[in-house]
């Protein structure tokens, strides 16, 4: 059976017993970083080495991998922190694994993106996780379209070194009251959580009340509300009356606007006695 073990984002204390037990009885390990997976073994006494198992081998550890499990060796894969798979190796493996039809399974555990989510006050009921953003600012212009279409959470993981020029871009694209949160070293003795808007993080930044060390995960909502701020318009609001009463339409355009719906009810019914 290979074993993905989802390993503490922080604090070594956050790994499950199942998962304690399960790496005390595997005949394997293999560690993304072999000095990480050595902390958190000594940590809990669990007598074993690691072997390593990162983007540039892992396609040759495939066969060593799969033969084992074949031949009957309980193996566990571990990444740095939180989930294998998720912006770390495994992927290839678990692919390889369903063509030979190996049993593997999850032993759930700590995900810097749930805990981010959790963390950020911005609502949990639909986001969507990107990963690393892209390293250029080009890219990470066209991933801020893309969050000022979608109107749900978006989650990033980002550098240190990266993080002043991400806001920056993001800045240029998107509303400046569009909610943020960094999360830096969650579940660690310095964690660290912002809160605000774009442009009041990207002021905390500019002034070093952010600091910048350590490992970030970014959490951003632009509304579909924060979009469109302009006043009331004719053109905007008029093909709305050819398909519904002016209470109905004011109902309406007030859950993807700013405006209050007696505002935009008034305004509907003079354009409506005018035409």
């Amino acid at each position: 059976m290979l074993y993905l073990i989802c390993t503490p984002i922080g604090n070594l204390n956050d790994l499950s017993l199942r998962s304690i037990n399960t790496l005390k009885e595997v005949g394997r390990i293999y560690a993304e970083d072999t000095r990480v997976a050595a902390n958190l073994l000594q940590h809990f006494k669990i007598s074993k080495k690691s072997i390593p198992f990162h983007e540039h081998n892992e396609l040759d550890q495939l066969l060593d991998i799969t033969n084992a499990l074949q031949e009957g060796i309980d193996i566990a894969v571990m990444s740095d922190a939180g989930a294998p798979l998720i912006s770390d190796p495994g992927y290839p493996l678990i692919k390889k694994c369903i063509e030979l039809d190996i049993d593997f399974t999850v032993l759930p555990g700590p995900s810097s993106v749930i805990n981010a989510v959790l963390l950020s006050g911005i609502s949990p009921h639909q986001f969507t996780f990107y990963g690393f953003l892209p390293k250029t600012s080009t890219g990470r212009k066209k991933i801020a379209e893309e969050i000022k279409r979608s109107g749900i959470p978006y989650v990033f993981f980002e550098s240190a070194k990266r993080l002043s020029k991400t806001l920056e871009n993001f800045l240029e694209i998107l509303d400046s009251n569009t909610q943020i949160s960094i999360c830096r070293e969650m579940t660690k003795e310095y964690e660290s959580i912002y809160r605000g808007s774009l442009q009041e993080l990207y002021g905390q930044l500019i002034d070093s009340r952010i600091t910048l060390l350590g490992e970030f995960v970014l959490v951003i909502h632009s509304s579909l509300k924060t979009q469109i701020t302009s006043a009331l318009d004719i053109d905007f609001c008029k093909p709305f009356l050819d398909y519904m009463s002016p209470a109905d339409a004011s109902k309406l355009i007030a859950k993807i606007t700013n405006h209050s719906k007696q505002d935009i009810y008034r305004f509907l019914i003079s354009i409506s006695n005018s035409s």
